[in-house]
C-alpha cells in the first residue's frame, strides 16, 4: 500500500497539472457552482507553474484562437450594454472557464490520456445519475405515502447550502427554480443535469464498446445505465427524446461493428427513458403539473422565441451587435416588451443573437464548424478511432441540439462543458493522423468525403463480401 502511495506521489510530482486536470473534470459537475470554479483556477495555477518550470509555453490552438475572438467581442459588448455588471461578469466567467480548454489541449496529447479524460467524465456523470435516481425514486415513494418527507433525498443535492450561500451574499442572485418532483443530481436544476447527461451518454457508449475485459465492460455498462437513469430522472422531454435519437444515430452508423453491444445498451436506455417521457405527459404517472405543464411549457417556448425574433428584427443595434453579453437584458426585454417573466431565450442561437447580434452568431458558428472540421480531418480508418471520433461528434451534436430548447450556457458548469468538448476535439486532432488539413471549402469537402467513406465501411457488409471473407 505504501509503495502504491509513494508511486502515485512520484507521478504527481512529475506531472501535477495532469492530475489536477483529472480532478477538475471529475469534481466540476459534482461540487456546487460557487465552489467548482475555484478548483479550476487552482489547477490552472499548478499547470502554469509546471509549464514555466519546464520552459514551455501554453498553446491555445486554432479553436482556442477563434473562441478568444468570440469572448473578446463579449467583453467589448460591455461598452454598449445597459446591464454592464452582468455583461462583464458573464464575459469574465467565459474567460475563466476557457482555462480548462488550454489545460486539456496542452496536457492530453496522447491517446491514453484522452481515454482517461473520457472515463473520468463518464464516472462523474454516472455519480450524478445515481444521485438523480435516488432523488426521483425517493420523491415518488413519498408522493405515494411509502416514506416520510424527511426520508426524501434532497433535490437539488446542495439545496440547504445553496440557500445559505445565496442569502449570505451581499447582492441578489436570480437563482433557478427548484423542482422537488424532477431530479437535479449535484446540479441546481434538472435541465443543467440533462445538459451534462447529453454529453457523457455517447462517451459512455464509446467506452463500453472499446474497453477490454468483462469486468471493465460491466462497469461501463453500469455507468451507462446510471447515466440513462439520470436523463430519465430529470423528466426533461427534450433531453429524453434527444438521447434516444442519439442512440439511434449511433446504431445506424456503428451497426456493422457493434450491433450486439449497442442493443445491450438500448435495453436499459429504453426501459428508463421511455417511462420518463410518458410520465412527463401524464400517461402512466402524474408528475407535478402533468401533461398540462408540459404543453404549457412548449407553448411558452414558442412565445419566447417569436417575441425575441420580433425584437431583433425591429431594432437595428440588437440585430447587428446585440444588447450586450449576459442574460439580464434578455430577461428585461421579455418582461418589459412582451410581458413574459422568463430569464432567457431557451435557445442558444437566439440568445447569442440578442446578446451579440449577427456578428456574435457568425463567430460562434465558425467555432462550431471548425470544431466539427477538426474531427472530420482525422483519418478514422479503424474501429476504435472511428467510434472515438463519431461519439465525440455525437456528444457535441446532442449538446447543441439540447441547446435549441434550453439555454446551455446558463451556469459555470454548462459553460465549462463546452470548453471541455473543444479541448478534447483539439487534443484528438493532435493525437491522430489527418486525412487532410481543412483550410477552405475544398479541403472541407475532401475531408467530409473521406469521413463518408469511413462511415460506409462501418455499415453492414454485403453478402458477397461476407462470402469472400468466409472463403
Amino acid at each position: 500500500m505504501n509503495d502504491k502511495i509513494n508511486c502515485l506521489k512520484t507521478k504527481y510530482r512529475i506531472n501535477p497539472g495532469w492530475y489536477w486536470l483529472l480532478a477538475i473534470i471529475f469534481l466540476f459537475p459534482i461540487l456546487p457552482e460557487y465552489v467548482s470554479p475555484f478548483i479550476l483556477f487552482a489547477g490552472f495555477i499548478v499547470f502554469k507553474r509546471q509549464w514555466t518550470r519546464e520552459g514551455k509555453k501554453a498553446k491555445v490552438g486554432t479553436l482556442g484562437k477563434l473562441i478568444i475572438l468570440f469572448m473578446t467581442l463579449a467583453l467589448v459588448s460591455v461598452l454598449w450594454s445597459d446591464t454592464k455588471f452582468s455583461s462583464f461578469a458573464t464575459a469574465a466567467l467565459w474567460w475563466g472557464m476557457f482555462l480548462v480548454e488550454v489545460m486539456i489541449y496542452n496536457l492530453a496529447q496522447t491517446r491514453k490520456k484522452i481515454d482517461r479524460i473520457l472515463s473520468v467524465m463518464v464516472a462523474s456523470g454516472a455519480l450524478n445519475g445515481l444521485i438523480a435516481i435516488l432523488q426521483i425514486c425517493s420523491y415518488t415513494l413519498y408522493r405515494y405515502d411509502y416514506i416520510t418527507k424527511s426520508q426524501v433525498f434532497t433535490t437539488p443535492f446542495y439545496k440547504p447550502l445553496d440557500k445559505a450561500v445565496y442569502t449570505w451574499l451581499p447582492f441578489d442572485i436570480n437563482t433557478t427554480l427548484w423542482w422537488d418532483s424532477r431530479a437535479s443530481g449535484f446540479f441546481s436544476n434538472p435541465n443543467l443535469l440533462a445538459t451534462y447527461m447529453m454529453i457523457v451518454y455517447p462517451i459512455s457508449i464509446y467506452l463500453f464498446l472499446n474497453t477490454k475485459g468483462k469486468k471493465h465492460k460491466a462497469i461501463y455498462f453500469f455507468f451507462n445505465v446510471l447515466i440513462s437513469g439520470g436523463i430519465s430522472s430529470t423528466l426533461t422531454r427534450a433531453g429524453c427524446v434527444i438521447a434516444l435519437l442519439g442512440w439511434l444515430f449511433m446504431f445506424i452508423i456503428l451497426v456493422k461493428q457493434h450491433w450486439k453491444p449497442l442493443l445491450e445498451i438500448f435495453i436499459p436506455t429504453v426501459c428508463v427513458i421511455i417511462p420518463s417521457i410518458l410520465t412527463r405527459y401524464g400517461i402512466i404517472f402524474t408528475s407535478r403539473g402533468g401533461s398540462a405543464e408540459a404543453k404549457k411549457s412548449s407553448a411558452a417556448h414558442f412565445q419566447i422565441w417569436s417575441s425575441l425574433i420580433d425584437y431583433i428584427l425591429t431594432h437595428i443595434k440588437p440585430l447587428l451587435i446585440g444588447t450586450g453579453f449576459g442574460l439580464e437584458k434578455t430577461g428585461q426585454i421579455l418582461l418589459n416588451e412582451y410581458n413574459l417573466d422568463k430569464p432567457h431565450a431557451h435557445n442558444f442561437i437566439i440568445e447569442t443573437w440578442v446578446e451579440l447580434g449577427v456578428i456574435g452568431v457568425l463567430i460562434f458558428a465558425v467555432v462550431i464548424l471548425c470544431a466539427f472540421g477538426k474531427l472530420l480531418e482525422i483519418n478514422a480508418n479503424n474501429g476504435k478511432k472511428f467510434t472515438l471520433v463519431f461519439c465525440v461528434f455525437t456528444s457535441m451534436m446532442l449538446y447543441l441540439l439540447f441547446g435549441l430548447t434550453d439555454y446551455i450556457f446558463n451556469s459555470p458548469k454548462q459553460i465549462i462543458f463546452f470548453f471541455i468538448l473543444l479541448g478534447l476535439t483539439q487534443a484528438i486532432s493532435v493525437c491522430y493522423e489527418k486525412t487532410v488539413i481543412i483550410t477552405d471549402a475544398k479541403t472541407l469537402k475532401i475531408a467530409a468525403q473521406e469521413e463518408l467513406n469511413n462511415t460506409i465501411h462501418q455499415m453492414p457488409i454485403s453478402t458477397s463480401n461476407t462470402n469472400k471473407k468466409n472463403k
